[in-house]
Parts: C-alpha cells; sequence; structure tokens
C-alpha cells in the first residue's frame, strides 16, 4: 500500500471569463465571532525569510485559544459552505469572498503588513498527475490535488487583507508538479513567494521544533523554518478517503510539511533517502500515524482552511490506492477552526464525523483495499483543545453565490 505524503495533481488555472468583481478589503477589525475560532498566530519577525547558519531549536507556536474541550450542545464556531459546481474564477472569487465575509472577515487572524504562509496538497509528484486526464478523463487538480484557481482566489483575499508576505509552501517531488500546473502562475500572479518543504531553503538547516505533551511519537519535529515564521496559516486540502487516516482534510494536509529526507525513515534531523512516502509516519500503526499528524498541527496551527470538495475523489488519497475513482460533491467548506472545517468536510463526503474508534470512515471495511482501520482523530482533536469536531456546536453558514447571468428575452 502507497502512502499519501505527496502525489501529484496538476491542473491549470481555469479563469472562465474574468469577469471583475468587488476586490473589497478584509482589513476591519472584528471581535472573535464564536468561542471556537483560532486567534494565536505565530510571533512576528522582522524577516522571516533571513538566512540561518545554524540548526536550532525553535518552541512551538502559540497554540489555538478559545477552545471548548467538551460538547456543551450549543453552537459555538462557524463555518461557511458554498454550494459550486465549477472552478471558474469569478465564481471561486464571489463564493469564497462571501463566505470570508460570514465569518467575519480576516481581520482576526490577519493584520495589515502580517507574513501569511499557504499550505497546498500535491501528495505525490507530477509522475502520478501526469496520467489522471489519460485515466480519469479529469486533471489531477480536479481529483486530489488543491485547484491552483482557489489557491489564487486565496493569495488575492489575503492581500486585500493587508498581508505584507504571502508564501505558498508544499513538500514537492519534483519543480513540474509546482511550474506545470498552475501553482506558479497563481504565485507569480499576486507577487507571492514559494517554499518547497521538502528542502531546507531559505535556511541553512531544518529547524527542530518541540512538541509540548505529545500525543504520538516524536517529542519533537523537524521543519523547514519559514513554517515558524509566519503570522497567520492557511490550508488548502481536497477533501477525500486516506488510507491511514480514513479522511484527509485540513489536519492531515500536515503530513506534507515535514520533509521526506528525515521521515521516510525516521533520522532525528539527519538526512537520509527520499522515498515515496514518510513510511517513519505510519511505523507504528494508524492510531499513532493520527496523533503524529496532530502533534504537527498543534507546533504549527492553522488559522485558515478552504477544502475542496467540489470534484475530489473517493476510495483514497491518491491514484495507487485501490478502488480510487472520482467524485464529486460541489461544495466548498471553509472556516477558522480546522477541525471543525474538517468535521463539516467528512459529513459533506457522506460520513459521519462522530462516528467511534474504528468505526464509519475510521473502521477497516470503509475502504476496498488494506485499510487497517484507525481512531477518530477528529474526536482527539477536540479533546486535545484544538478545536471543535462535535456537529451540535457548529453552526453552518450558507454563503453560495450564484455569478449566472440570467438574459431576459
Amino acid at each position: 500500500m502507497k502512502k499519501e505524503d505527496n502525489n501529484p495533481r496538476a491542473g491549470q488555472l481555469q479563469e472562465g471569463e474574468e469577469r471583475q468583481i468587488s476586490r473589497r478589503r478584509f482589513v476591519s477589525a472584528v471581535g472573535l465571532a464564536t468561542a471556537g475560532v483560532i486567534t494565536a498566530a505565530c510571533s512576528k519577525n522582522s524577516n522571516p525569510l533571513a538566512h540561518t547558519s545554524q540548526s536550532s531549536t525553535r518552541q512551538p507556536a502559540a497554540p489555538p485559544s478559545g477552545k471548548a474541550g467538551e460538547s456543551n450542545g450549543n453552537a459555538s464556531v462557524k463555518v461557511a459552505t458554498n454550494n459550486i459546481s465549477t472552478y471558474d474564477y469569478a465564481t471561486l472569487r464571489a463564493n469564497i469572498e462571501s463566505a470570508v465575509d460570514k465569518l467575519g472577515g480576516l481581520g482576526d487572524i490577519c493584520k495589515s503588513g502580517d507574513t501569511v504562509g499557504i499550505k497546498l496538497n500535491m501528495t505525490g509528484g507530477s509522475a502520478s498527475a501526469d496520467k489522471c486526464p489519460r485515466n480519469y478523463g479529469l486533471d489531477a487538480t480536479e481529483l486530489f490535488w488543491t485547484h491552483p484557481t482557489i489557491l489564487r482566489v486565496c493569495l488575492e483575499l489575503f492581500k486585500d487583507a493587508g498581508a505584507g508576505r504571502l508564501i505558498v509552501m508544499e513538500a514537492i517531488y519534483d519543480q513540474k508538479s509546482y511550474s506545470g500546473y498552475g501553482y506558479a502562475d497563481a504565485v507569480n500572479a499576486v507577487g507571492a513567494e514559494f517554499v518547497n518543504l521538502n528542502k531546507k531553503a531559505p535556511h541553512a538547516d531544518f529547524v527542530k521544533v518541540e512538541v509540548p505533551n505529545p500525543l504520538g511519537r516524536w517529542p519533537h519535529y523537524y521543519h523547514n523554518g519559514a513554517l515558524h515564521e509566519l503570522d497567520c496559516f492557511v490550508s488548502l486540502p481536497k477533501a477525500k478517503r486516506h488510507y491511514g487516516a480514513g479522511v484527509t482534510h485540513s489536519l492531515k494536509n500536515m503530513v506534507g510539511s515535514i520533509p521526506l529526507s528525515i521521515y521516510t525513515n525516521y533520522n532525528d534531523g539527519k538526512e537520509g533517502s527520499e522515498g515515496g512516502s514518510r513510511q517513519s509516519m505510519h511505523e507504528r500503526g494508524m492510531p499513532t500515524l493520527v496523533r503524529n499528524f496532530l502533534d504537527i498541527c498543534r507546533i504549527r496551527p492553522i488559522h485558515f482552511a478552504i477544502n475542496d470538495a467540489i470534484q475530489t475523489a473517493d476510495n483514497g488519497e491518491g491514484t495507487w490506492n485501490t478502488g480510487f475513482k472520482p467524485a464529486r460533491y460541489d461544495k466548498l467548506i471553509i472556516g477558522k477552526d480546522p477541525v471543525a472545517v474538517d468535521s463539516i468536510s467528512t459529513q459533506v463526503i457522506g460520513w459521519d464525523p462522530m462516528a467511534g474508534d474504528f468505526e464509519g470512515c475510521f473502521a477497516s471495511d470503509s475502504l476496498p483495499g488494506n485499510f487497517s482501520g484507525t481512531d477518530n482523530y477528529l474526536r482527539i482533536a477536540q479533546e486535545a483543545g484544538m478545536g471543535i469536531y462535535d456537529v451540535s456546536q457548529i453552526e453552518i453558514v450558507d454563503a453560495s453565490i450564484d455569478t449566472r447571468v440570467v438574459v431576459h428575452g
């Protein structure tokens, strides 16, 4: 069984008719709309991507605050959804902008001059992505990779919100997966930057970040230092099934933040062989895997997530999975509490986010291939104070915008 970490899904910037719609700024300072909103940002750095001459141990970014640990039956966090069936630029722009408005703007997570990091999902590399049009009749970005038009809109909205620096991030296998599928076009269009998280650059070495009270296997993780020099962090995954975690959304996307050279076979900071997956993350079973990536999310908190379930896939995270096939749900799921966003995303793709351990989408028989099953990591995340998974505490707000032009005869 091949694991998800990085697989290719390519897609070109689809703009349709680039109709101009208002580019309102979202800098308005708003109070926390809900108790579940993530407000903590990483400490500022006057030169976020300054080169360092030595490896260092970092304290983790400030953890999310204001999280309820137990369900009280009352809605305490908002998640916005959009009914949308196209990747047309104008339609995506209008709908994502509407969702941000319904969530109270971006002013509480992005201040003027802030550095914002945006994590893509490009698991597998171009070798897998290139086969998608032939095998499935769809581009990789319509199956299992972040769609570049969603990236472009996200970059524009944070730029409008006052971000001083925008850094797109992913641990890529090859340059083609970044430059050949529309991501470089989106980055260049707004004057953003790109950092390959598999590499040390722009630093001299990876940084070691301690995990307070680890849930999983390791007391620390090694990261590209740029991940810990951000004021706001965004995750842009596809919503889909996963052969190790049951489902993969914004939280699971963070497995792709750690370098393959260390985690193919764990070398505790020393670079080794780069395999096709971060095999060491899976070595102690799937219940440990899910706790491992929750630890990564705890040291590098997500402040905003856009989960794409417009066009995605079923039966796994990539083309290498048994039974992998296209699926579509015509939905975007957006919010500032990644646990809540992932919980609603699990519902959207047809599964109960509150299922018991080794039940529902976490059960071994829920996928047609070799999935051993796992614990419900959404529950574990809420118990760890990372966010809300309990659907009774999540208010779902419809932010759909119909951009079709109606012609009257």
